[in-house]
């Protein structure tokens, strides 16, 4: 028998991923690894070694109980930004002996991975001062070159996102100290928030793990809003999306954390849309920013939105806590843009 060679699967120590964000040469620009490798289609995934996830399942899953994130595919059943809803055909087959279906549906109208194909950046040159790229410096001429798969989501299906999720549950704590908001709103939550809410639920960050955070999209669409407040939301020229704040403190965050994938049940995971500051106690305002320019285009990080997390939040609480192992498995699409997760948290 041949030898079977394996395939290297984790940052060096001295990679560009395992330095603190204040290291970065460029926060905008994480671009380590060449054209078209695994190690570019993965981004931020690289940190999902498997000794991370190993260590993930082995103490994360002690008894057999399952929670699926996905929200319905016909959620959200009157979506924004002109996305069409879904399709849903059943078709006879062999003369009613059984049927097929077909499914024609966007991924980013219900629970959905933001692939690295999904949003760009800024990078203006003398000569193309409109110039914007996606990560690695890939083009939307690339993208939208059907010939070419470079960032695709075939890249995220074939190892999946598995590994350690914990869960920050906003809602609850908003609940606890009476903060009243919609998540259709520009309600913004502050990192020292998120910071309070992983201390009162004992929450110990690992690096490599997969952060969700509780807004509240899902409960107020599905127990709060009329079909009248749901096209109201759909036809609206400036909709409003709850979220984290955009800030550069959040961002460092995330980065020294070391979290290998973000998401939440919110419409854009970040506050939408960005504001240009965020207000601070001691009267001075924390300069804003676009964090999806930065999270999927510059560091190649998964960005979950639309997760369906009530039955994920009761779960945690009745066991006390709120941590577990998530196994995600994308579309294997080559060239995919984005993806519904198949997503399911298991404690």
């Amino acid at each position: 028998m041949g030898s079977i060679q394996a395939i290297p699967v984790e940052p060096s120590p001295n990679s560009i991923h395992n330095l603190q964000f204040d290291q970065l040469p460029d926060p905008r620009k994480v671009w380590p690894a060449k054209a078209n490798s695994r190690e570019e289609g993965l981004g931020r995934l690289i940190l999902l070694t498997p000794d991370v996830v190993a260590n993930a399942a082995r103490t994360c899953i002690r008894t057999g109980i399952r929670v699926a994130l996905n929200w319905d595919l016909t959620k959200l059943d009157i979506a924004n930004f002109n996305r069409a809803p879904t399709q849903h055909h059943i078709t006879s087959l062999l003369g009613g002996a059984g049927f097929d279906d077909v499914y024609i549906f966007n991924p980013q109208q219900s629970s959905q991975w933001d692939g690295l194909r999904h949003f760009s950046a800024p990078f203006p040159t003398g000569e193309n001062p409109a110039q914007r790229l996606f990560y690695g410096g890939t083009t939307a001429m690339e993208i939208s070159d059907r010939s070419s798969t470079r960032i695709g989501m075939q890249h995220w299906a074939k190892e999946g996102i598995c590994g350690r999720g914990v869960l920050l549950d906003y809602v609850a704590f908003a609940e606890r100290n009476s903060i009243s908001y919609s998540a259709l709103s520009d309600h913004a939550v502050s990192l020292e928030t998120l910071k309070q809410i992983a201390l009162e639920q004992g929450v110990q960050f690992q690096r490599g793990d997969i952060l969700f955070i509780r807004i509240g999209l899902t409960k107020e669409w599905d127990n709060q809003m009329s079909p009248a407040d749901r096209l109201s939301y759909a036809q609206s020229s400036n909709p409003q999306h709850a979220g984290v704040e955009g800030t550069q403190e959040m961002l460092r965050w995330i980065w020294d954390e070391g979290f290998a994938a973000v998401a939440g049940d919110a419409v854009s995971f970040e506050v939408y849309p960005p504001k240009k500051a965020h207000p601070r106690d001691d009267g001075d305002d924390v300069p804003g920013l676009f964090m999806h320019e930065y999270l999927i285009a510059g560091w190649g990080l998964p960005v979950g939105e639309l997760f369906d997390l009530e039955d994920l939040s009761r779960k945690c609480a009745d066991l006390g806590r709120w941590e577990f192992f998530i196994a995600s498995s994308p579309l294997n699409m080559p060239g995919g843009v984005s993806s519904p997760p198949n997503c399911l948290a298991i404690f």
